[in-house]
């Protein structure tokens, strides 16, 4: 039990853009040929892309969605995250961005909103971060590996505590649900239920999930649904820490 924590990946370190032309020369050609590594098998008979319908709530000062929410469009956020590494100049960022284009440690954010869901600035600002439009709603289902290997097709993602040690601050499963302009994210003391990686490649992730999060037995989100989402990669200076 934890008492009134916010929201995991609320205290993300971002190692940025420091200039354009660092960010042009970090290997340009590395990045598809990591991003080229898997081949998707055939997507299993539940995963279902959008549209689709599901259970995506959020209760307390904030309500939102509903348990016939419609989703329009989805996708999967993957954030490279490297522990404890730190730039402190620009050649120590390039190789950072190097090592990033590589690894198989990811946070895994699935986006579910009832209108299109802009690529371009979840991939390239604020580490995925994103304030929905007036009479929009957009629930975020983050999964972070336990382990430095990540996660795996089959993996059960559950609320606990890492395997290593990183300067960013954030939890193996979260869920958040914001609406109408308002992104500020709500406290929770307790986690039920868990996240189940049906398929996971370069292209495509497929998620089962069923969670609740409350606040002293009030609820504050909740989730539930099979969807399958094509997956994009954070821009090539975004990484965990």
């Amino acid at each position: 039990m934890r008492s009134g924590r916010p929201t995991p990946l609320a205290a993300a370190v971002l190692l940025a853009v420091v200039t354009t032309a660092l960010v042009g020369c970090g290997g340009g050609g590395g990045s598809d040929e990591a991003a080229s590594t898997t081949t998707a098998p055939e997507l299993p008979a539940a995963c279902v892309e959008a549209p689709l319908q599901l259970d995506l709530r959020a209760g307390g000062e904030r309500p939102a969605g509903s348990e016939q929410f419609e989703v329009a469009d989805a996708v999967v956020l993957r954030t490279p995250i490297l522990p404890n590494e730190m730039a402190f100049d620009g050649s120590g960022l390039a190789g950072l961005q190097s090592k990033a284009e590589i690894t198989p440690l990811a946070a895994y954010s699935l986006f579910l909103s009832d209108q299109e869901i802009d690529r371009g600035v979840i991939t390239g600002r604020d580490l995925g971060r994103i304030t929905p439009e007036a009479g929009q709603t957009i629930g975020v289902l983050s999964m972070v590996p336990v382990v430095e290997t990540g996660l795996a097709q089959g993996d059960v993602v559950v609320d606990g505590e890492l395997g290593y040690e990183a300067v960013s601050s954030f939890r193996p499963l979260s869920l958040t649900v914001f609406t109408d302009g308002d992104a500020t994210g709500q406290p929770y003391t307790d986690v039920v239920g868990q996240a189940e990686v049906l398929q996971l490649s370069d292209d495509t992730m497929c998620v089962a999930f069923d969670v609740t999060f409350e606040n002293q037995g009030q609820l504050v989100y909740a989730g539930s649904g099979t969807v399958a989402a094509p997956v994009v990669r954070s821009g090539a200076a975004f990484f965990f820490t």
